[in-house]
């Protein structure tokens, strides 16, 4: 079982429920186990190009036991059914679900980059902290030294949790 960690995010429609029921999906996938959940965060949308309603976020920590590009469909297949349509970065959606690290891989692939492009964005890094401060994301350093320095202004803890 590989210690990956997921971030899922949400600006559309009833954002907390579709974040309740992606770590729902999640929980009832197979050769998967949750092992935590952050708290969650609502944030600015951040590098869109246009004006789009704010995020909940929050960061899943999972033992998975399969390839991570299998961990990658599984998650496509949940934001499928929660109503995601296209993949885009700069779009709203019902939920999005990105995998930002899987062990200690990583990996460059068309569809598939770990650790994440976005996993140094300051929503992610509070999300990861809650979990596991000390984790080491590859070439980049630890959650806490990271999360130090980033500019958490846009960010806010929102007052329900999963």
């Amino acid at each position: 079982m590989t210690r990956s960690f997921l971030s899922l995010g949400s600006n559309l429609g009833a954002r907390l429920g579709y974040l309740r029921a992606a770590v729902e999906a999640i929980e009832r996938g197979p050769l998967i186990e949750v092992a935590g959940i952050s708290k969650v965060y609502e944030t600015m949308p951040v590098e869109v190009d246009e004006e789009q309603p704010d995020y909940l976020n929050c960061v899943v920590e999972v033992r998975y036991g399969a390839a991570a590009v299998e961990l990658l469909r599984f998650c496509q297949g949940v934001e499928a059914a929660l109503g995601r349509t296209g993949k885009g970065g700069r779009l709203p959606r019902t939920v999005d679900i990105d995998i930002l690290l899987f062990g200690e891989e990583v990996i460059e692939r068309p569809h598939l980059v770990v650790p994440h492009p976005g996993i140094l964005r300051a929503f992610n890094l509070r999300g990861l902290a809650d979990l596991a401060p000390g984790v080491y994301i590859p070439g980049r350093g630890a959650v806490r030294g990271l999360l130090a320095g980033a500019d958490l202004s846009g960010i806010r803890e929102f007052g329900e949790s999963l």
